[in-house]
């Protein structure tokens, strides 16, 4: 009778135990899915699938090829990105600092990713045969352009802070000089006022 019981007890903690095991099981995979994507709105997407489908007026295809270059770009920018992320995140789980499901988030993203790369790909075969093999290399090109715009148009606001502030520096030097030489002069004509008063 002791060993039914026994029997009875075992399974019954096996039961319990796969029970809240699943309710865990279940709260962490209603966690990924519900977590924020890798990264925000794709307003390029966006703007493309609303310009094909504008009607009035109806997008020219140059406006079409521009908006699907741009989306192109922004795809490249978010690969570029994640490649960066990629060696951080894995550090990070090596480590232990974040756990396994940032991880399962970032694996998710990259495919959804690739999914976006292939449309684009899609999308610039339909406007010219081939072009959906350079559309990725012109919007690299592209980025790599913009960047360093942005670099210079950074370097010449800092050369211009430096020579404001240079400037500004010289000029209270100036003002220093010209203040001790008035005191200086005041100095001098201290003496032969007391000497003219005696």
């Amino acid at each position: 009778m002791g060993s039914v019981w026994l029997a009875v007890i075992y399974i019954g903690g096996w039961i319990l135990s796969m029970r809240v095991f699943g309710y865990f099981w279940k709260n962490r995979k209603l966690a990924i899915n519900d977590a924020e994507p890798w990264f925000g709105e794709h307003v390029a997407r966006n703007q493309y699938i609303a310009l094909l489908q504008q009607t009035e007026p109806e997008a020219t295809e140059t406006q079409l090829m521009a908006a699907l270059l741009r989306r192109a770009m922004e795809d490249v920018v978010r690969v570029l990105s994640m490649r960066e992320d990629k060696q951080v995140l894995s550090n990070l789980v090596k480590q232990g600092t974040v756990g396994d499901d940032i991880m399962a988030q970032f694996a998710l993203s990259e495919k959804e990713l690739e999914a976006e790369i292939m449309a684009v790909i899609e999308e610039a075969n339909t406007f010219k045969e081939g072009w959906g093999q350079t559309i990725l290399q012109s919007a690299s090109e592209m980025v790599m352009h913009e960047k360093t715009k942005q670099l210079q148009k950074e370097l010449a606001t800092r050369k211009e802070e430096e020579a404001r502030k240079q400037a500004h520096r010289d000029q209270r030097k100036e003002q220093n000089k010209a203040l001790k030489a008035k005191k200086s002069a005041d100095t001098k004509d201290q003496p032969a006022e007391k000497v003219a008063a005696a």
